[in-house]
């Protein structure tokens, strides 16, 4: 594990990106998330961030690279719950629960941020709107659970591989990290499988049924969506679970102000010092 400044420090991160898709966020805010991404850390591939049964550490922001969320059984059998990708935070919950119900290893090399959790507090109590903002992130990592939950057991495996597809495309859209239908995918037969439920053998036949109706291309880890609208409807994909949504109004009336207040009182501890 390699540590690294963080140069790039109100340059717009996965997580900037992320929450603004929600809230339009303020100077101050922007600053607060800039503080909280401060320090860095160079992780390689098949390391865990996260053990399932160990008590949490810090809170740790996906700044880039891929990781998966995972459960297991005691004797190895393991299911991916979900995709850790840039703009995601590990331990969000590590002040409600002392210990982890899952693990998360790195697929890629990563970068993740840092920060203790006595920040969580302090966050909620200075920058609500940041801290709603943060509970849509969870609320929205719970949701995607449940419709995996529905794939396994409802969706047939061709339906459950278009429609992960598809929630992969509009997350990685989010944080700017899809062109023309384009994006990397740095995942295994093996992990689709562990994530779709399926065999091997069986998440190669069905990408192969995608790739040769023309509806995706795979080239090694790239992999291009020729039609994502007829991809979606392959996947029965509705993305309401996603909840690509802008803060309802009376949200904003709620916080009206506040992260003005509360931003001035913040400002000389967070600016950073010359």
């Amino acid at each position: 594990m390699t540590r690294a400044p963080a140069s790039r420090a109100l340059e717009p991160t996965p997580l900037w990106l992320k929450l603004s898709s929600y809230l339009v966020l303020s100077d101050e805010e922007k600053m607060y998330l800039a503080e909280l991404e401060r320090t860095t850390d160079r992780v390689p591939p098949r390391t865990d961030l996260l053990q399932q049964g160990e008590r949490y550490r810090d809170v740790r922001i996906m700044r880039d690279g891929w990781a998966i969320r995972h459960k297991a059984l005691p004797d190895g059998r393991r299911q991916v719950v979900n995709f850790v990708l840039p703009g995601d935070i590990i331990g969000m919950y590590c002040t409600l629960f002392e210990s982890a119900d899952h693990s998360v290893t790195t697929l890629t090399p990563v970068e993740v941020a840092s920060f203790p959790p006595e920040r969580i507090g302090e966050l909620f109590r200075s920058f609500p709107r940041l801290a709603a903002a943060l509970a849509w992130s969870g609320a929205r990592e719970e949701a995607i659970v449940a419709e995996r939950l529905l794939s396994l057991g409802r969706r047939t495996a061709l339906e459950r591989t278009a429609h992960l597809i598809v929630e992969l495309l509009r997350r990685l859209s989010i944080v700017n990290m899809v062109t023309n239908g384009h994006f990397v995918l740095p995942v295994t037969q093996e992990i689709l499988a562990d994530a779709l439920g399926l065999s091997i053998v069986h998440i190669n036949r069905t990408l192969r049924r995608l790739r040769d109706s023309g509806l995706i291309e795979l080239n090694g880890q790239r992999i291009t969506v020729n039609d994502v609208r007829q991809l979606a409807s392959v996947g029965q994909f509705d993305e309401l679970y996603l909840h690509l949504i802008r803060a309802p109004r009376r949200l904003e009336r709620a916080f009206s102000g506040t992260h003005h207040r509360n931003g001035a009182k913040m400002d000389s501890e967070i600016r950073p010092k010359a």
